[in-house]
C-alpha cells in the first residue's frame, strides 16, 4: 500500500490464520477511526469471524461484519467504508461483490484467499492490484502449523466418459456414475481401511448423491449426516456444532463445507466430486489440515482430482494477469510426476521406487516407458541412428542389455540398473 498499491489480494493456505491476521488488521484500522467493513459470503465464515473478534477482545464499534449479498442490497446501513476486506477473494469478480467495489471506489481493498484465481482458474487483475504470497502449505506442514497428511486415491467408478458443463465437469452426469450400490460399498470399505473413526468431510457430486452417500454410511452404523443450502440455518449451525463435538462422525455435503470452515476435528475428506477446479480441490482437500494434537490428516480421492491437480501441498506459480497453468501428469523425462501404488492406493510425489505406504516395489506404467522410449528416440533421430545409443535402444530384455556390457567392456551392473529403470524382467 505504501508503494502506491490500493487493492492487494493476500494469499495464505487453508487453515494459515487468514481470520486472525485481518481480524488484527481491522483493529489498526479502527484504532485510526476509520471505518472497515469485513465481509464474507457464508453465514457460518461469519459466525466464526465474530469468534475471532471475540477472542481477542477486538471490539466491533467501527468494524461491520456483514454478509456480501446484504451489504451489496442494503449498503446505507452501515457508515461509508474507508477499508473493505473481502474474505474468500477469489470470488471477488462476481457481479454482487463488484457491485460493492464500484460503488466505494475510494475505499482500500483487501482480499485475501488461500486459492487467488476464480473456479474457473482466470486471474482477477481485473480486481486486484497486487498479489501478496505468505507461506505455503508444504512450510506451514513443516512448521507444524498444518498437519501432515496421507493421500488415498482408489478409483471406486468408471469416470472415463464424464463430461464437461460450463467451465467444470457434469456434476449431474457424475452422480449419476457414482451412484451405484457397489461404489456405496467401495467407498465406505476404504474409509474403514485407512480412516475408520475419523470425524469425516464427504463431498459429492450432487445433493441426491450427498443425501444417499449419508444414508450408506448410517446403514453400517456409522452417524452420517447431510447438509445443504437449503438446509435451514438455525439447523446448519446446530450440525455444525455437532460435528464439531464429535457426535456426527461422517458430514456429507456439494459445495457447502468449504471456503473458511474450521473444525480442526476433521481428520479425513472423501472426495466424490471430480473438479477441474484447482481452487476447489484446494478448497475441500485442505479442509482436513487444521493442526490437532497427533493429527496426520487422511484424504481418500475416488475421483482422481490428483491426476488434474497434484497434491494439496504442491506449489503453484500464481498470477493476477495469467490463468493457471494446467499442470502436467508427467516430467521432462517422461515420468509421472505424482504416482499410486496399484497395492495400497497410496498416493506420493515421483521419487521412491517403492511405496512409502505398504512398501511394494512400484512399476513404471506401461505409459511412462512409451514416453521414456519416445523421449530416448526422438533425441536418436536427432543426433546420430547409429550411435551407441540407438543399440540401447533397440534392446528389449535384460539379456540383450548384457550383451551390450559385455560388448562395450561396462562394469558390472550396468545392465542391471538400466533393466530395473526399463522394468524389464530380470
Amino acid at each position: 500500500m505504501m508503494t502506491g498499491h490500493k487493492r492487494p489480494l493476500v494469499v495464505a493456505p487453508c487453515g494459515s490464520g487468514k481470520t486472525v491476521l485481518f481480524a488484527w488488521m481491522a483493529r489498526q484500522t479502527q484504532l485510526k477511526n476509520k471505518n472497515v467493513w469485513f465481509l464474507v459470503h457464508r453465514r457460518e465464515l461469519m459466525d466464526q469471524t465474530h469468534a475471532a473478534f471475540k477472542l481477542f477482545n477486538i471490539p466491533t464499534d467501527n468494524i461491520h461484519i456483514g454478509m456480501v449479498v446484504t451489504v451489496a442490497n442494503h449498503p446505507d446501513r452501515w457508515p461509508v467504508p474507508d477499508l473493505i476486506i473481502f474474505d474468500e477473494g477469489h470470488h471477488a469478480s462476481a457481479a454482487t461483490w463488484r457491485k460493492i467495489i464500484s460503488a466505494y471506489p475510494k475505499a482500500w481493498l483487501i482480499g485475501l484467499t488461500a486459492t487467488p484465481v476464480r473456479l474457473d482458474g482466470k486471474p482477477l487483475g481485473a480486481i486486484f492490484d497486487d498479489l501478496i504470497i505468505g507461506a505455503t502449505t508444504k512450510e506451514l506442514i513443516g512448521l507444524n502449523y498444518l498437519a501432515p497428511f496421507r493421500y488415498f486415491a482408489p478409483a471406486v467408478a468408471d469416470l472415463a466418459g464424464l463430461g464437461k458443463r460450463g467451465s467444470d465437469y457434469n456434476q449431474d452426469q457424475a452422480s449419476e456414475m457414482l451412484m451405484k450400490k457397489a461404489i456405496y460399498g467401495d467407498v465406505i470399505k476404504h474409509w474403514k481401511k485407512y480412516a475408520e473413526g475419523y470425524q469425516t468431510i464427504c463431498y459429492c457430486a450432487s445433493i441426491k448423491h450427498s443425501r444417499a452417500m449419508a444414508e450408506a454410511f448410517q446403514a453400517v452404523g456409522v452417524n452420517a449426516v447431510h447438509f445443504d443450502g437449503d438446509t435451514p440455518a438455525k439447523e446448519r449451525t446446530e450440525i455444525v456444532q455437532r460435528f464439531r463435538d464429535g457426535e456426527i462422525t461422517v458430514l456429507t455435503n456439494v459445495d457447502l463445507v468449504g471456503e473458511g470452515f474450521d473444525v480442526p476435528a476433521c481428520w479425513c475428506c472423501i472426495l466424490l466430486r471430480p473438479t477441474m477446479s484447482l481452487g476447489l480441490f484446494m478448497q475441500q482437500a485442505g479442509r482436513a489440515l487444521r493442526p490437532q494434537e497427533g493429527k496426520t490428516a487422511v484424504i481418500l480421492d475416488h475421483v482422481g482430482n490428483y491426476t488434474r491437480h497434484g497434491l494439496p501441498a504442491d506449489d503453484h506459480q500464481w498470477s493476477l494477469a495469467e490463468k493457471v497453468k494446467s499442470r502436467p501428469e508427467y516430467d521432462d523425462e517422461g515420468k509421472l510426476l505424482v504416482r499410486q501404488c496399484p497395492f495400497c492406493y497410496f498416493t506420493f510425489k515421483t521419487g521412491p521406487t517403492v511405496c512409502p505406504n505398504c512398501g511394494m516395489e512400484i512399476a513404471s506404467t506401461r505409459k511412462e516407458l512409451e514416453n521414456i522410449q519416445e523421449i530416448e528416440l526422438k533425441e536418436i533421430t536427432a543426433s546420430d541412428k547409429r550411435s551407441k545409443h540407438w543399440e540401447e535402444m533397440k534392446a528389449r530384455s535384460y539379456a540383450d542389455l548384457l550383451v551390450i556390457e559385455k560388448k562395450r567392456g561396462y562394469k558390472k551392473g550396468w545392465a542391471y540398473f538400466r533393466s530395473k529403470a526399463r522394468n524389464y524382467r530380470i
